[in-house]
């Protein structure tokens, strides 16, 4: 009797979580695969400055209406990949506003292994204005359900009014 109690009293003590458990795993099947978060675009490119691929820098897509901005990173042969909420996940669809910085020591290459010295600030390798979100002029349209393609061809030439791509 005193086997039998204990047994039943083992079994009531986990019963809870053995119900958890399934509700979880049958919430997870009815919500599917998703992260949780909106639906989201492969966006990747190159960014030039004067022709020549820039080899340093990043890029930060704002978006228009509002929500979750886009980053990514610039490599050695100027490409680059956006994501919103992990390094690579992509853009949500819409419109954005663009700022690329690239940054490098006094006198350095744009690579980087440059080391800032410490007793110099970085300097921008394009011009600054490119940095500025409300000066850059670059606007972008992310399409939904479709890899997006969009290359940044800056040069000196100081935009007037924002352009499209």
């Amino acid at each position: 009797m005193i086997e039998k109690v204990a047994v039943d009293s083992f079994q009531m003590m986990y019963r809870p979580r053995t119900i958890l458990t399934l509700l979880c795993v049958m919430l997870f099947t009815m919500t599917g695969c998703g992260d949780g978060h909106p639906n989201r675009s492969t966006v990747t490119g190159t960014v030039s400055y004067n022709g020549k691929p820039l080899s340093v820098g990043s890029l930060v897509f704002i978006p228009v209406g509002g929500g979750p901005s886009a980053q990514g990173k610039i490599d050695r042969n100027g490409f680059y990949e956006m994501g919103t909420f992990d390094d690579d996940d992509g853009v949500i669809p819409g419109d954005y506003k663009i700022m690329i910085t690239a940054l490098t020591s006094p006198g350095g290459s744009g690579l980087p292994e440059d080391a800032v010295n410490g007793n110099a600030g970085p300097v921008s390798v394009i011009p600054e204005w490119y940095g500025d979100l409300e000066k850059s002029g670059l606007l972008v349209t992310v399409v939904a359900d479709k890899a997006n393609t969009i290359d940044f061809p800056l040069t000196d030439d100081k935009p007037k009014e924002p352009a499209t791509k």
